[in-house]
């Protein structure tokens, strides 16, 4: 593997980082960076509803109860390149959720409901500005 194909890899990994980073920080609305604008998508929750194009994904998420906190752990994120400008990757997600409500005890921070635990099937495309998720798909495989 040479050094543009390890840089291509890193790339698409921290689009999965970054994609996570921004829900938990609140940062929804700014998604649409990181896809392409005919992206697919379907949440680990409801995989079977595929949300179609940049625009329609935004809303899904601008859509997401506003109660609601998250923090997502990305785990054994694995990419493979495909061709010279395709990749696809597979990763482990765990979510945990919030009531943003609730008090924030300090050093142990709010309670949290039990952990959804699913996967995330990504395909990645590189475009003039750089890669970007062409199609996420996520399944939910465990719950407490």
């Amino acid at each position: 593997m040479n050094a543009q194909q390890l840089a291509d890899i890193e790339a698409c990994r921290s689009l999965v980082l970054e994609f996570a980073a921004r829900i938990d920080n609140g940062q929804s609305h700014t998604l649409g960076e990181l896809l392409t604008p005919d992206a697919t998508f379907a949440r680990p929750t409801m995989p079977d509803v595929i949300v179609h194009g940049t625009d329609a994904i935004l809303a899904a998420f601008a859509a997401r109860p506003k109660h609601l906190v998250s923090q997502h752990l990305n785990l054994n994120i694995r990419i493979r390149l495909t061709g010279a400008d395709t990749a696809e990757g597979h990763s482990i997600v765990m979510l945990y959720l919030a009531n943003a409500g609730d008090e924030l005890v300090p050093g142990k921070g709010r309670l949290a409901g039990a952990p959804l635990i699913g996967t995330w099937n990504d395909n990645f495309v590189r475009t003039a500005a750089g890669w970007r998720f062409k199609d996420r798909r996520g399944v939910a495989t465990m719950h407490a």
